[in-house]
């Protein structure tokens, strides 16, 4: 009985010590990968504001369950469900996309893709995700895994971005 009793009291010294540390701890995470595209800010904004294109470059999509929820995949409120997250676009501006992601499992996170013309045939993306965190000490305390977890994954993305543009830019180049 007194081993019990050292043990809840234990649990529960721990709970609010994580607790502390946790709340030390910022309410918000972001996480952003960046890079440069030798294509226009239009041809790359073709397959980023666009949600029915994010097949083509977002790692994993290709084979992830995709289904339109909306009737348009671009404009504002236009809502894609892949894999297990529902996407709903927020803002589309002609120099960025803001996209709301709602996972099964997981919190929100608002995704931001913004464009940058570094010269005539050369764009830079920009792209971060950011989530709000609850007081939860398990939480605030994998907060700091985010960049291990989403980075590679975006860094993989971008880099198919920019394959799949620099690609159609050359073909397109060839057809003319």
């Amino acid at each position: 009985m007194r081993f019990a009793r050292l043990v809840v009291i234990s649990l529960a010294i721990l709970f609010v010590l994580l607790t502390i540390i946790g709340l030390f701890m910022p309410s918000s995470v972001t996480v952003g990968r960046s890079a440069e595209i030798d294509a226009p800010v239009d041809s790359v904004r073709f397959y980023t504001n666009d949600l029915s294109r994010w097949r083509l470059w977002l790692n994993g999509a290709d084979t992830a369950y995709y289904k339109q929820l909306t009737p348009g995949t671009s404009g504002e409120s236009s809502q894609i469900k892949l894999g297990s997250y529902n996407i709903t676009v927020i803002k589309n501006d002609p120099k960025y996309i803001i996209t709301l992601w709602q996972g099964e499992h997981t919190g929100e996170q608002v995704s931001r893709i913004e464009l940058y013309y570094n010269s005539a045939n050369s764009t830079a993306v920009n792209w971060s995700f950011e989530q709000q965190l609850k007081w939860y000490p398990w939480e605030r305390l994998t907060a700091m895994l985010h960049d291990k977890i989403f980075g590679p994954s975006m860094e993989a993305s971008l880099y198919k971005l920019k394959q799949v543009v620099e690609k159609r830019q050359i073909t397109s180049q060839i057809t003319e």
